[in-house]
């Protein structure tokens, strides 16, 4: 008899049709989350991440404090945001938007660590982090997204870079 593991025992507990249909609308949510939030930077013709960076605070305040000021981190910002968010939006590369998603949240989270951690140690951004992480492991492109054509393809199922 085969051993269950906590995603088997999670696999048959689920609503599968209701899951990838409520796991598509995460996906597009925080998708035009972030979309939007780039849209708006790139606009904005004075936005820059100079105050936000110079208020830092926690632990690694000196780092970000470092960096204000810096265009290029502005430019990554904003393309950042923009790129994951069109990636989640179509489902293209949604393994990768979902890895530098976790890592700009985690970013998030730190520059402003006193003001995050004001009322415990769980915000938004920590939130956010754990759904990007479910996308990157869940493989959420597969679902309604570019990347599921991609995989369905004959000649790409045998090569392990298009399961990923």
């Amino acid at each position: 008899m085969p051993q269950a593991t906590p995603f088997s025992q999670f696999s048959h507990a689920t609503r599968k049709g209701w899951f990838v249909g409520i796991g598509f609308f995460l996906r597009l949510a925080l998708g035009w989350v972030f979309l939007s939030a780039g849209w708006a930077k790139f606009f904005a013709e004075t936005w820059t991440a100079t105050a936000y960076l110079s208020g830092a605070t926690g632990p690694f305040a000196a780092w970000f404090q470092s960096m204000a000021g810096n265009s290029f981190v502005d430019v990554l910002n904003i393309y950042g945001q923009l790129g994951i968010g069109i990636a989640l939006m179509i489902g293209l590369f949604v393994r990768p938007a979902a890895f530098f998603g976790f890592i700009l949240m985690i970013l998030y989270y730190f520059a402003q660590f006193e003001q995050n951690t004001l009322h415990g140690f769980i915000d938004e951004h920590v939130v956010y982090s754990i759904v990007f992480l479910l996308f990157f492991v869940g493989g959420f492109g597969h679902v309604w997204g570019i990347d599921g054509l991609i995989g369905r393809q004959p000649s790409l199922q045998k090569k392990a870079w298009s399961r990923w």
